[in-house]
């Protein structure tokens, strides 16, 4: 199906540049150049992606220093209270912080993960044993953070992307794979079990003057079901007739496709097998 997706992709409206995704970027980006230098900025650009995955990691980075900044003022706070009480003190002090901003979080087996660039276990230090962060080597992690950095995709994957650290709607999960869909890019994401994306369909082509966003997700999960049973044919159809695609794309599309049902009949009668042909 991999030339459907390119012709999805060549016939999209360009928003990029318009979206809330796009302008949180510009205004943060500076967060990951100087904590996660090894994340290329330059990919981000053009790539809806990428601007998401970017963006995760500056809402992280963001709630990694509300916690920080606001600790040594908490810690003395602390001090007139027994030891055992200090860290349920100062943990209720920074989620009510957070809280105050919406910080984004997500729950792993009953842990609240704020800062995803950070293991569990990390994680579990931030938020209900806050005093080892005064403590070596955990003090310093405020200003040399990546030392500690994980691949937040991979770790935690389905459960980052379906959080509120994106916009990303889940549609459907199987085994390897989850298609999320993003409400300003107008796009299905494909994204496989080590958090990297597999497939992005691009919906509402350029030539269609007047979207029909009614009942979207609806739309959204038949297209989502007909791309999981890998039916060509079937999946250009319910792109059709959901509206997400024109006439014009859909006589394209079913153009590209018998030609291409043609040459694997044509390999086919050579003596190629058909799991040979991709």
């Amino acid at each position: 199906m991999v030339s459907i997706f390119k012709s999805l992709k060549k016939n999209k409206k360009t928003i990029y540049s318009k979206t809330d995704e796009y302008k949180f970027y510009v205004e943060n980006s500076h967060l990951i150049a100087k904590i996660l230098p090894s994340f290329h900025l330059g990919y981000v650009e053009g790539n809806d992606f990428k601007l998401i995955q970017a963006n995760i990691l500056i809402k992280s980075i963001q709630n990694k220093m509300i916690i920080e900044n606001n600790l040594e003022k908490y810690r003395q706070e602390s001090l007139i209270l027994p030891l055992m009480e200090r860290d349920l003190f100062i943990r209720n002090k920074v989620w009510k912080d957070l809280d105050e901003v919406n910080a984004p979080y997500f729950i792993l087996d009953g842990a609240r993960i704020y800062i995803p660039i950070y293991s569990k276990g990390l994680n579990l230090i931030y938020n209900d044993e806050c005093s080892k962060l005064f403590e070596y080597p955990y003090c310093d992690l405020k200003e040399k953070p990546i030392s500690a950095c994980i691949d937040s995709f991979d770790v935690y994957n389905f459960y980052l992307f379906a959080s509120n650290f994106t916009n990303l709607i889940l549609i459907k999960k199987d085994i390897s794979s989850a298609a999320f869909y993003h409400p300003a890019f107008e796009t299905i994401y494909i994204i496989n079990d080590q958090g990297r994306l597999d497939i992005s369909i691009h919906l509402f082509d350029r030539y269609i003057k007047n979207p029909n966003v009614n009942n979207i997700l609806k739309r959204v999960k038949d297209v989502v079901e007909k791309f999981y049973s890998n039916d060509r044919k079937e999946f250009i159809k319910a792109l059709y007739a959901n509206e997400f695609i024109s006439g014009k794309t859909f006589y394209e599309l079913n153009h590209k496709s018998r030609l291409r049902q043609i040459k694997k009949d044509k390999l086919v009668n050579e003596g190629k097998k058909p799991y040979e042909i991709l």
